[in-house]
């Protein structure tokens, strides 16, 4: 407890003891760190300093593919320029399935084809090019997905 002196009106000091010191500290402490926490979790702005917008690593939407530097590409060599992550396997996951693990594609969503039909496709006409986890090519798709990840394009 901290003692201050007190002078009244007329002159006469006292001494009184501030119990609520400590208390008015743990408040001022208390809404600093709510104000901390809320700023933290605030959402951040949709651009980087230079003036870029921040791409989802999970999505490639039809602004990106109208990039000039893209023209002339197939959807799976637009897919290892602009997202490698794309690609990434979980190495083979089941002995008597080779298959298994691997990256797979659906077009429009009609079911899991092979990586290779991404080179048959060009860009024109595509809308979105989606990555599903693994957890979710095998929810949307079942075994077909062989426990691997799903790129899913989506077209006009």
């Amino acid at each position: 407890m901290t003692c201050v002196r007190d002078t009244a009106l007329m002159g006469v000091s006292r001494t009184r003891q501030l119990a609520g010191d400590h208390l008015s500290t743990s408040r001022v402490f208390r809404a600093v760190l709510l104000l901390a926490a809320t700023l933290a979790c605030a959402g951040r702005p949709s651009s980087t300093e230079g003036g870029s917008v921040r791409r989802d690593p999970n999505v490639i939407l039809a602004d990106e593919l109208s990039e000039t530097s893209l023209a002339g590409m197939n959807v799976l060599e637009v897919v290892r320029r602009l997202r490698t992550n794309f690609l990434a396997t979980r190495g083979v996951q089941s002995q008597s399935n080779p298959e298994s693990g691997r990256v797979h594609a659906s077009i429009n969503g009609n079911g899991v084809v092979s990586l290779d039909e991404l080179r048959t496709m060009q860009t024109a006409g595509v809308v979105e090019i989606r990555l599903l986890s693994v957890a979710a090519a095998m929810q949307r798709f079942g075994g077909a997905a062989q426990e691997g990840p799903v790129i899913l394009v989506r077209t006009i």
